[in-house]
């Protein structure tokens, strides 16, 4: 995974074709608002529709020689502390996502939690064992950068992690700036990854700020998240494929 496209609840009609078209290895769909109401509902049923949709492209693409398959599709779920996880889970597992995403890591104990609902849903559904995977947002906090260690070989689950810069920076009260702190997380999250043996995904930067992609890589990660289409081709460029390939990961 070296693109990550995240797209957002409330996004139209035409900004979900524009982001599957657009080259991207993965579609994050972010389900709104912490809140048991009719528009996550709606946004979970969205979420199913586009899911099952994609996975009629994706059997037609294996008929049609040459053709590029479409992107991975995972879904921001709930924190696991939240009484939503368990309505979000059972709402995707009718058609059962590539992956989810946590919206927050704080160790291998939280993907480990998440793999024993994945896997109760995968029966439930089905689905292969494993056949679900986990991406994370990582490194939000300042016991979450302390627990990055317990990473390796907590889940074969396991899809990358993404720094969660700004929920850092929120959590110490960082404007702005490069302070240690943030310097230290961002480090403990590539080489957590590493160690894990999968990508580090770097920030979003919002449009224009492209350069900083090069920075990221410079920094260690191996791909990037992005908040519009246009961005893809830029972090595709800087991150390229070659150069992405993780080790094997244990689950021992």
């Amino acid at each position: 995974m070296r693109s990550c496209l995240i797209l957002e609840s409330d996004a139209s009609d035409e900004e979900l074709a524009a982001a599957l078209d657009c080259g991207a290895d993965t579609l994050l769909l972010r389900l709104g608002p912490c809140v048991e109401d009719a528009a996550r509902r709606g946004v979970r049923a969205h979420a199913c529709a586009l899911i099952n949709e994609s996975r009629g492209k994706e059997a037609r693409g294996k008929e049609a020689r040459g053709k590029r398959a479409g992107p991975k599709l995972f879904v921001e779920v709930a924190p696991l502390d939240s009484e939503l996880i368990e309505a979000d889970l059972d709402a995707l597992f009718g058609p059962g996502p590539d992956g989810v995403f946590l919206p927050s890591c704080d160790g291998a104990a939280s993907l480990q939690r998440m793999a024993v609902k994945l896997a109760v849903r995968e029966a439930q559904a089905g689905l292969a064992d494993g056949a679900t995977r986990i991406g994370a947002f990582a490194g939000g906090a300042p016991a979450a950068v302390l627990a990055l260690r317990s990473l390796a070989g907590a889940s074969p689950r396991l899809a990358a992690l993404a720094f969660d810069e700004a929920g850092l920076r929120a959590a110490l009260g960082l404007a702005c700036g490069d302070g240690a702190a943030v310097q230290l997380a961002r480090a403990a999250v590539v080489l957590a990854a590493a160690s894990a043996g999968v990508p580090a995904l770097a920030p979003p930067v919002q449009a224009g700020e492209e350069a900083a992609y090069a920075a990221a890589r410079r920094h260690g990660f191996q791909g990037a998240m992005a908040l519009i289409p246009g961005q893809i081709a830029a972090i595709h460029e800087v991150f390229s494929g070659g150069e992405n390939r993780q080790r094997p990961q244990s689950s021992a």
